[in-house]
């Protein structure tokens, strides 16, 4: 006989995760429709419909969404974004996250399209500009780390300061990554390594307009091709987009691309271990982009034992987490030539 003892409970959780669906799609609907723009200043739903030519019970429903995020606050049929969600709300910012939720939102009605077709599997695929673009939006999140992680570590900030200061950007995308570092480091060039063309087209197109033609180079190239020595004092990879193999053969190649003493920075999802929904989501998230998920212990071993130094790893960002290396600064490596690391050339002097 069949136990439905447990059924109840299934279908509650389900009903959620359902709930949850559509209010991140309501998110997004308010993002794409401008209603989220449009609270520049406290509205009625009624005014907003009609500023944009929409159903006013429509934009009350998803500001009610709106409101249960924590996003708006309502006094009596006027609605105006809460201080928390104004920095989000338009600027540079805005950006970001609708980017974000744009992306979501293509790449898991993409996802459902392949799986009922049967043709799901691992690996960064997409050609779709929308997709490639919304994906690339979202590393304008990267200014926060140039702000933030980039002076902490050292000595960095004063070498991207310096006229010929070189910035790898591993999986470039569509290159706004390498945009935001040129906006914050006005020395320094960047090479973006990114094997899609219609990412690259795309990238270059936008460097065009941006006036970064003559600092940003896209290059079609693997990282494991990489065959450089000393030319980059930072560089990024993307762990999730790569597959372990090139991932591991990727991070030997930059140690010797970069300069002594330069840094890399991984960007890869964060695994929260008091949220399993969250970190079996994000699996399957880094799966489908076709590297996989890896957990903090064992991504600070591969960058340790590749043979960088002082890694580390910064407090999560949303849905993601940096971590940092360092190669050796010239010093360092003169005294542990021979193959001696620096403790055992001490001991045996």
């Amino acid at each position: 006989m069949n136990d439905f003892s447990r059924t109840p409970d299934i279908l509650s959780r389900v009903s959620a995760l359902s709930s949850a669906a559509w209010a991140y799609t309501s998110l997004a609907a308010a993002f794409e429709l401008g209603i989220v723009r449009a609270l520049g200043a406290p509205a009625s739903a009624e005014e907003i419909g009609h500023w944009l030519d929409l159903d006013p019970e429509l934009v009350a429903d998803l500001l009610g969404v709106l409101e249960a995020v924590g996003a708006v606050e309502r006094s009596g049929s006027t609605y105006a974004a809460t201080a928390d969600f104004e920095p989000f709300r338009d600027g540079s910012l805005s950006r970001v996250m609708r980017a974000g939720v744009r992306s979501d939102q293509l790449q898991t009605a993409e996802t459902f399209r392949r799986a009922r077709a049967g043709t799901l599997a691992p690996g960064w695929e997409h050609l779709d500009p929308d997709v490639l673009l919304a994906q690339g939006e979202t590393a304008g999140l990267f200014r926060l780390a140039a702000e933030h992680i980039l002076p902490s570590l050292d000595g960095l900030r004063e070498r991207l300061s310096l006229p010929g200061a070189r910035f790898l950007d591993v999986g470039a995308g569509v290159g706004v990554l390498s945009s935001e570092v040129c906006l914050v480091y006005p020395e320094i060039s960047a090479d973006c390594l990114e094997p899609n063309a219609a990412a690259r087209e795309i990238g270059r197109r936008r460097c065009h307009e941006a006036g970064l033609d003559e600092r940003v180079e896209f290059i079609g190239r693997e990282v494991e091709q990489l065959d450089v020595v000393d030319e980059y004092d930072l560089a990024l990879i993307p762990q999730p987009f790569l597959p372990p193999e090139a991932f591991a053969r990727g991070i030997e190649r930059v140690l010797r691309a970069l300069r002594p003493g330069g840094w890399l920075l991984v960007l890869a999802l964060d695994l929260p271990a008091a949220e399993p929904l969250a970190t079996a989501s994000r699996r399957v998230r880094a799966r489908l982009w076709g590297g996989g998920a890896i957990a903090e212990p064992e991504l600070l071993a591969g960058l340790r034992g590749a043979g960088f130094t002082c890694a580390h790893a910064h407090p999560p960002v949303g849905d993601y987490r940096m971590f940092a290396a360092q190669r050796a600064p010239a010093a360092a490596r003169a005294e542990g030539s021979n193959g001696l690391g620096p403790e055992t050339a001490t001991a045996r002097a």
